[in-house]
């Protein structure tokens, strides 16, 4: 008796897609969808990741750093920091320690790298801890556009981690077009 075994190569294309904003293109999950947005002095969209996780993105020269503000004040050496839960509608500060005893890093909730992304130097950002923060990459100059240099920024907040995971892996396949 004579049996045939065939074997299929799977290589990840089959579960994704390319999608084509014009001026850039990512590779994302076969899943994931655009949706439109109307932006005012930039090209901004979505990605519709599943029916609770959305990424955005601002392509245009006042594109956000990704800086992360994170609330609280150093006075004479003293760090205070806001509580959430008592403002309402005044802003209440706790002390916390001082810049010898407290590193402020540790207020942040986000962590930043630095990566290449289609030949551009890229501002990485992802939680310190998944769930909890931006994930996203910025890139402070694609090209001169008018009198400005455009700039490009996607990100998703508080994604869930497996989302999280999709997302750094797609972020390294953006891929722009100059005008």
């Amino acid at each position: 008796m004579l049996s045939f075994i065939f074997v299929t190569c799977d290589n990840g294309r089959e579960k994704t897609k390319t999608l084509d904003f014009g001026r850039f293109t990512i590779e994302v999950p076969k899943t994931w969808e655009k949706v439109k947005q109307r932006g005012i002095d930039s090209y901004v969209g979505q990605i519709a990741v599943d029916r609770s996780d959305t990424l955005n993105f601002d392509l245009g020269w006042y594109s956000s750093d990704l800086t992360e503000r994170p609330d609280y004040r150093i006075d004479e050496g003293k760090i205070y920091l806001l509580n959430q839960e008592l403002t309402k509608d005044t802003l209440i500060y706790e002390f916390v320690g001082t810049t010898d005893t407290v590193d402020v890093d540790d207020f942040f909730k986000d962590s930043v790298s630095w990566t290449t992304i289609d030949n551009k130097k890229a501002k990485l950002v992802q939680p310190k801890k998944s769930g909890l923060g931006t994930t996203g990459v910025y890139i402070d100059s694609l090209w001169t556009a008018g009198s400005g240099t455009d700039k490009f920024q996607i990100n998703g907040q508080n994604l869930k981690s497996n989302n999280e995971r999709l997302f750094l892996e797609a972020i390294k396949t953006l891929r722009f077009k100059s005008k």
